[in-house]
């Protein structure tokens, strides 16, 4: 009877173990997140933009890096050092004129088939000019089978301030 146990148990654990252990295809579904973030700024496709986004409230939260806040300060020394927006301000304001990029590398996807954490370093592009870069972390969560954004929060750089270093351009594969 012992003997049944434990071939029993261990039956069990190693059904427990693989079933945690079985691959899924949500680092290559929040990839294609990413692509499509991507692509619906270059195109200005607002409507699979949007879609990329679960319910409000969205954080969507830029703190500016430390050279490039010294110098706004200057400027205007009540600056803060963060900003609040919506993913729809963003949107509009990228959507008003010319040519937009945004370029991700580096990039780290921390998921367990619910939530997921993604994690890269970001370049911006105004009219082929790069203006800023910095840190960008997503926070994700899949509701009916789907990955939508819930967070963004990235660090700013200005690139006429503090230039950028050059990084691997590591491409999303």
């Amino acid at each position: 009877m012992k003997k049944i146990a434990l071939l029993f148990t261990a039956v069990l654990l190693s059904n427990i173990s693989f079933s945690q252990n079985k691959a899924t295809n949500d680092p290559k579904e929040i990839k294609q997140i990413i692509n499509t973030f991507m692509t619906c700024i270059i195109k200005k496709d607002s409507i699979q933009f949007y879609n990329l986004f679960h319910n409000d409230p969205i954080v969507w939260i830029g703190v500016i890096k430390n050279k490039t806040h010294e110098v706004m300060l200057k400027k205007d020394s009540t600056r803060k050092n963060y900003f609040e927006s919506t993913y729809q301000e963003f949107y509009r304001l990228i959507s008003d004129t010319g040519t937009d990029e945004e370029k991700f590398y580096n990039i780290t996807i921390n998921e367990d088939g619910c939530i997921a954490a993604v994690t890269f370093d970001y370049s911006f592009w105004k009219s082929k000019i790069k203006t800023n870069w910095g840190k960008e972390s997503w926070g994700l969560v899949k509701i009916n089978g789907k990955w939508k954004i819930t967070s963004v929060l990235f660090s700013l750089e200005s690139e006429k301030i503090n230039p950028e270093p050059n990084r691997e351009n590591g491409k999303i594969e």
